[in-house]
């Protein structure tokens, strides 16, 4: 993570408001009060700002805590203009950070209340640039990561199929594909009962359900009964509020992307001046 790309884009050169005001060398306290329960992410984050800016602080919590409404987690002290400097980029991130932790914790919840092993794991279809930082969120709020990248799993979808549209290739690259990584777990995107059947015979480890009703996806789950080795998930249209609902249809794991597009948590910051003897 590079933390001085984060504080130019607000920073730059200097604090018009407190350099005209003249009171950048004011000494000041800065502190950080949820205004709701939340799971709390990014301190990690905003702890690199403040070193960088040589400010005094005391963290009272760590990413992946469940903090209480106005519960102060973040103190800190130092002149007028490095407090404005840290203030917006640092509440930014704990509130965007926060908003994904909180709504993956929530998510696990409600899945969990169905199936307590199941696990529910993140897309890379995240904003670019911001992987590191939401994948930090995630994990934070209890979940996983489904993949990072095209680099660290294998994955066929329909869009690789179409270059092996002969059927006697395709099972033959499939079968060569499984000897070349041995040690990885191949995966299949299937939206039917019969492409489900059909790639779980040719040896697939995990069946990526795309979309389907309650209805087809229970009825590829029944799959596990045929070929024990066969892991499940669902994907598609996947949130908070359906997770218990998909939970109940047996599958392994739920396959999403939308707490990366959860809503940020409000943080209130409370600025105060301080006596130059304190």
């Amino acid at each position: 993570m590079n933390i001085e790309n984060l504080m130019n884009e607000d920073i730059q050169f200097f604090d018009v408001t407190t350099y005209g005001l003249n009171i950048a060398e004011k000494k000041g306290k800065m502190e950080f009060i949820p205004r709701g329960d939340m799971v709390i992410c990014g301190l990690e984050y905003v702890a690199m700002i403040l070193n960088k800016l040589s400010i005094d602080f005391t963290l009272y919590a760590k990413d992946g805590d469940f903090i209480s409404k106005d519960t102060l987690v973040l103190e800190c002290v130092s002149n007028a203009q490095n407090l404005h400097y840290a203030w917006k980029i640092s509440q930014n991130l704990l509130e965007y950070l926060s908003g994904i932790a909180t709504y993956t914790h929530h998510m696990i919840l409600n899945a969990q209340k169905a199936n307590p092993l199941i696990t529910v794991a993140t897309t890379r279809k995240n904003f670019p640039n911001t992987k590191e930082m939401m994948i930090k969120a995630v994990l934070a709020g209890g979940g996983s990561v489904h993949r990072l990248g095209v680099y660290d799993s294998i994955l066929i979808f329909k869009q690789h199929l179409i270059f092996l549209e002969d059927k006697q290739k395709l099972e033959a690259h499939f079968k060569q594909l499984k000897a070349k990584f041995i040690e990885k777990k191949v995966a299949v995107e299937v939206d039917t009962y019969e492409e489900a059947l059909y790639f779980a015979s040719l040896g697939a480890d995990i069946l990526q359900c795309e979309k389907m009703d309650f209805d087809t996806l229970k009825k590829c789950v029944s799959l596990k009964s045929q070929y024990p080795h066969l892991l499940l998930s669902a994907t598609g249209g996947i949130n908070v509020q359906n997770s218990y609902a998909y939970a109940q249809c047996g599958v392994d794991f739920l396959v999403t992307s939308s707490p990366y597009h959860a809503k940020p948590l409000d943080i209130q910051i409370k600025i105060s001046k301080q006596e130059d003897n304190q």
